[in-house]
């Protein structure tokens, strides 16, 4: 018996030994084995599209919508007008008046609006001649009126043209007959000693407001009801909406008139086109300050809310011709010898694609493959995710 339980424990002691070795086994690991252990997770590449689109580097400013600059309207002395002058209609602040409209009255006699760039300054009628009656033809032209040649002279056609332009407007003209010519033609005429005035059709000096550009907006009302005309009785505006926005010197050899402009205000829910229509010659002017350049920005088809808001310009200073292959500028890399690649995903691994680079703005480049292809949806690396990062962080959050 003693033999036989010698025997067992000799097994029981090598069945020990050899558990306690492959657990000390287990515990014990060389220092590779640590290492490779210890090594964080190989990183992983952070993959973007290529894309294709028109590219365009900006400058971006801000600028305040207004409607142009008020001017006054006042009404021209005449010989033809009623005394005294009483202001007998007058049109809502924002009204908008177009060319061949009547914008005020003056004694029950309408102020009709036209287009042209020299102010009305004496009666006009048959017989007359000078720049201001082609001024006055041309407006009658495009109304649709036929006054016949836009050729400075006040004659029959022209005559018939001004009674249809009144009798559009539900009005009549001024008649005069051979008797009231000597009181009734002002003195002005005697600027142009061709114009032999004769009786018919006038038109009084008072009842054209002519005006370089149109439509206007009535901005404010500078007189009431039934006052007599002294002075302003309206104060207008181009009916165009304008942003004033301003660029540090650096920058404003950089715009031009004439170049597109982006405009938008999301909290706003603003968003329009327009262009540069004027550019100052330097700093400190039209409200900037002496290191910044004022320039203007006429705004397309204005919406709503434009007039006094605070919006983004962007001013497309450059751009492609076509769409182009375009890819985030972490993209791009340089190689030792100055070359530029990308490194794109081909089937699981990457691949280096050597490419010349072109415009660059909001932070994508222009690229073209030299040395392999590329096309706009190939997935090219911006970089590495290295695991416990905020970028990884981020992808777990779902960022």
């Amino acid at each position: 018996m003693s033999r036989r339980r010698v025997a067992a424990g000799f097994v029981v002691v090598i069945a020990v030994s050899a558990v306690g070795g492959w657990v000390a086994g287990r515990q014990i690991s060389s220092p590779a084995e640590i290492a490779a252990r210890m090594a964080p997770p190989e990183p992983s590449p952070i993959l973007v599209p290529v894309e294709r689109q028109v590219l365009t580097a900006d400058v971006v400013t801000r600028g305040t919508g207004r409607y142009g600059t008020p001017r006054e309207v006042s009404v021209a002395p005449s010989p033809l007008a009623p005394s005294p002058a009483i202001v007998t209609g007058l049109p809502p602040i924002g009204t908008v008046v177009a060319e061949g409209e009547v914008l005020f009255e003056v004694s029950g006699r309408p102020v009709v609006v036209l287009e042209g760039s020299a102010p009305s300054f004496r009666d006009l009628g048959p017989g007359m001649s000078g720049d201001d009656v082609a001024q006055l033809e041309a407006a009658l032209d495009r109304l649709g009126h036929e006054p016949g040649p836009v050729d400075g002279r006040y004659d029959r056609s022209t005559e018939a043209a001004v009674q249809r332009l009144y009798e559009a407007i539900g009005s009549q003209p001024a008649v005069v007959r051979a008797a009231q010519l000597g009181d009734l033609v002002p003195a002005a005429a005697s600027a142009y000693p061709e114009s032999t005035p004769s009786p018919g059709v006038m038109v009084a000096a008072g009842e054209m407001y002519f005006t370089p550009s149109l439509p206007l907006r009535v901005a404010e009302v500078g007189t009431g009801l039934g006052r007599p005309v002294d002075g302003a009785v309206l104060f207008v505006t181009d009916a165009t909406v304008a942003v004033d926005g301003a660029v540090p010197v650096e920058q404003s050899g950089l715009i031009a008139v004439g170049m597109p402009v982006r405009i938008d205000e999301p909290d706003l829910a603003i968003e329009a086109t327009g262009v540069v229509a004027m550019v100052a010659d330097g700093p400190g002017t039209d409200g900037a300050d002496g290191f910044h350049v004022h320039f203007e920005v006429t705004v397309d088809d204005a919406p709503p809310g434009v007039v006094n808001a605070s919006v983004r310009l962007s001013i497309a200073t450059e751009s492609t011709a076509d769409e182009v292959l375009v890819v985030p500028v972490a993209a791009l890399y340089l190689t030792a010898d100055g070359d530029s690649v990308i490194r794109v995903e081909r089937g699981g691994d990457l691949v280096t694609v050597a490419v010349r680079p072109g415009l660059a703005a909001r932070g994508l480049v222009e690229v073209e493959a030299i040395d392999g292809e590329l096309a706009a949806g190939d997935l090219v690396v911006i970089g590495f995710d290295e695991p416990g990062s905020e970028l990884s962080d981020a992808g777990a959050d779902g960022g």
